[in-house]
């Protein structure tokens, strides 16, 4: 189960820089469609599964949808807010993980209870797809967000510039420090308080 949870975040620390610069690359709004895609796919596929290398097969195609979804939406909302409100909604877009987290360890249990585990995989894939058409719908096209934007003073313009320009600054990688502490203690208590409490004896 630690190793199942654990994925996502291998998936972060491996693939994060790649995928946020092929995200600048492709546009966010078509990473963040790709994104929920994805995770609709391999959620509601997952349904279905019921060996472990499925399910961890599938659980790695959720991180990459989880990449491109959370990498697109910070850059999106900068292109979308006005710059008095960004503060506001980027702090809202910060919650995003606790809230999640909150509201599936408080819902899980009784969705799984009335609808099993594969029931809970089918709902969250429905719920990245309702997102998906969300985004679609309210959001304008990368294209037409471009031709609105101001041309930026000093356009980089390759992958290979973006990247380097990012691994060259010291910021990425005090948050990649900060991150590595965070997601050992969050990996710890989301992954093994449930057993914690079944070895005391509490129910769940």
């Amino acid at each position: 189960l630690g190793f199942l949870l654990s994925l996502v975040q291998m998936a972060g620390m491996s693939l994060g820089v790649l995928v946020g610069v092929a995200a600048d690359s492709a546009g966010f709004r078509r990473s963040m469609l790709t994104g929920q895609a994805i995770l609709a796919c391999a959620s509601i596929a997952g349904a279905g599964v019921h060996g472990p290398f499925g399910l961890l097969a599938l659980r790695a195609l959720e991180g990459l949808g989880f990449l491109l979804v959370v990498l697109s939406a910070p850059s999106l909302i900068r292109q979308l807010v006005p710059p008095s409100r960004l503060a506001l909604y980027l702090g809202f877009w910060g919650t995003y993980m606790a809230t999640g987290a909150a509201v599936a360890l408080l819902s899980g249990p009784v969705v799984i209870a009335l609808a099993g585990w594969s029931g809970w995989w089918v709902l969250t894939g429905c719920i990245s797809v309702l997102m998906g058409v969300w985004v679609a719908r309210r959001v304008p096209s990368d294209a037409a967000r471009r031709q609105a934007a101001p041309a930026p003073a000093a356009a980089v313009d390759t992958w290979q510039q973006r990247l380097r320009l990012t691994l060259s600054r010291s910021g990425p990688w005090r948050v990649a420090l900060i991150f590595l502490f965070y997601a050992g203690q969050w990996n710890a208590v989301i992954g093994f308080l449930p057993s914690i409490y079944v070895n005391a004896g509490i129910a769940g």
